[in-house]
């Protein structure tokens, strides 16, 4: 189906807080955080062609590339047997807002089923803003139609910073993975299929290694991912003063998939003009087929089972 548009939105407003909740993706944009010290922080990047009307409208483009940005739930993630529509049907579809209670300000539920034709039945989510908190909390729930094993993920789209800032990866991990084939022909510096165990040292294809801080302030097209993540990152923009922090049940994402996008695509509707990096919780796993990267494994579903999980995004001053 073509969209034009991106749907209803609903917005969320908190002590702390705002944001819009969208009917397409059933995505949170323009997520804004107040720091104790008054600061506003907006974590999420956002796409610059989100108001061209020409792009909005043409339907060669998924939907969710024409209004690319903010935090969207990924069933089943990436491309997949099980799904024609890369990150699953509703990432390109629009959701359905449960109605709200005066008891729900600080909270938005929506819906989507899917059709008949997928493993997936129906999915839910809820985004609250934490009273109180610079932070939001997510809930998503996944009735299953038939047994299946998906590909699962989040895929929030965070900012690059300033110009130049060093951002750094602070968590526990047991070791990482860059993509296991080039990830952008022509574009991409990092050496496919390398093991690594410090997010300041990426191997390069050419030797010798580059920092993750490093490759966000080139023109470059990378992914990675680290295994064995505990549940928590921290990103942390030493000029800019904050750091963003996510947390998810680590049983239910192991991994966490790293895309950084800056400027490297040149095709429409990119043209080189996105900056931003993907911290996506993940449970399913890259591997190198037939000269190229195929996702593999994830979570076992069993036929009415309904699953669900929590995770957050906050923000905090150093």
């Amino acid at each position: 189906m073509s969209i034009a548009l991106p749907g209803t939105k609903h917005s969320l407003s908190w002590s702390h807080g705002t944001a819009e909740v969208w009917a397409l993706s059933g995505a949170v944009h323009r997520l804004d955080l107040t720091l104790p010290d008054g600061r506003v922080v907006r974590p999420l990047a956002e796409a610059a062609w989100q108001g061209d009307g020409a792009i909005a409208g043409d339907d060669t483009i998924p939907a969710h590339l024409r209004f690319l940005g903010g935090e969207w739930a990924c069933v089943p993630f990436g491309k997949s047997g099980a799904d024609p529509v890369v990150h699953g049907f509703g990432t390109d579809n629009c959701w359905t807002f449960e109605a709200r209670g005066e008891e729900d300000g600080d909270a938005v539920a929506l819906v989507i089923d899917y059709p008949e034709d997928r493993p997936v039945e129906r999915l839910r989510r809820t985004v609250r803003g934490v009273p109180g908190a610079a932070r939001v909390e997510f809930t998503l729930e996944v009735t299953a139609r038939r047994d299946c094993v998906l590909p699962i993920g989040l895929h929030p789209i965070l900012a690059p910073g300033l110009a130049g800032e060093q951002l750094l990866i602070e968590g526990v991990w047991a070791y990482g993975e860059t993509f296991p084939v080039t990830f952008e022909r022509g574009v991409s510096r990092l050496a496919p299929g390398a093991r690594f165990d410090d997010a300041g040292a990426l191997p390069l294809v050419d030797g010798g290694t580059v920092s993750f801080g490093s490759l966000l302030s080139e023109t470059t097209e990378e992914a990675f991912q680290l295994f064995g993540v505990d549940g928590a990152l921290r990103i942390v923009y030493p000029q800019s003063g904050h750091a963003v922090r996510l947390k998810w049940r680590a049983e239910d994402y192991p991994t966490c998939l790293f895309w950084i996008s800056t400027g490297g695509r040149t095709s429409k509707p990119w043209n080189g003009r996105f900056r931003g990096f993907g911290v996506e919780p993940l449970n399913a796993r890259f591997e190198a087929r037939d000269g190229a990267g195929a996702i593999a494994g994830g979570r076992a579903f069993r036929a009415g089972e309904v699953w669900s999980t929590s995770y957050s995004i906050g923000v905090e001053a150093i």
